[in-house]
């Protein structure tokens, strides 16, 4: 019973945060008009995020579960985990730069190059950095207080990481367009 209430919060978090992180995508029409490039670049980074940080995730709650994170090798396990993710992430980003850039050429819909590659980087920083975080707290916090990490933290990583991703890509675009 304790593993159904688990799941099912996870999911409700994770329907209503999808709803949140949508309606954050439709109050920047402005940006969305001045870059119609970031319309490229939402779909990977819903994607990357969610999967950079479900798979740490996932490395975290497996590790708790059997023991090897205790001590000193478990701390440097994780955080070798964090940074492997962390690299993950923005490298990720930037190559989802270059393909926003790539794709927005070829459709016609204007020559974005450095400015659409730099706004994934900064987005992917800010995104990647809040999400790690998130995940690495929650995942440790959640186990401690005697809940199966596995349960919940999926859905719960790919909508905040859905929130924060979006909400990265709105404040690199705005920060770059008031430059």
């Amino acid at each position: 019973m304790k593993d159904i209430f688990e799941m099912s919060f996870a999911e409700f978090i994770s329907t209503t945060g999808g709803l949140g992180a949508g309606i954050l995508l439709a109050q920047i029409t402005g940006v969305l008009e001045q870059i119609p490039a970031i319309l490229i670049l939402i779909p990977g980074f819903f994607e990357m995020s969610g999967n950079v940080s479900g798979s740490l995730s996932a490395r975290l709650g497996t590790g708790l579960h059997l023991g090897t994170l205790k001590g000193k090798i478990g701390k440097k396990r994780i955080r070798n985990s964090v940074i492997a993710s962390f690299i993950i992430g923005i490298v990720s980003s930037i190559f989802l730069g270059f393909l926003a850039w790539g794709l927005s050429l070829i459709l016609g819909i204007g020559n974005y190059g450095g400015l659409i590659i730099f706004i994934a980087f900064i987005a992917g920083l800010l995104s990647n950095t809040i999400t790690i975080i998130f995940t690495t707290v929650t995942t440790k916090y959640l186990f401690k207080h005697g809940h199966d990490p596995d349960n919940m933290m999926g859905p719960l990583v790919t909508t905040l990481g859905d929130i924060f991703s979006t909400s990265s890509l709105i404040l690199a675009a705005m920060v770059i367009l008031s430059v």
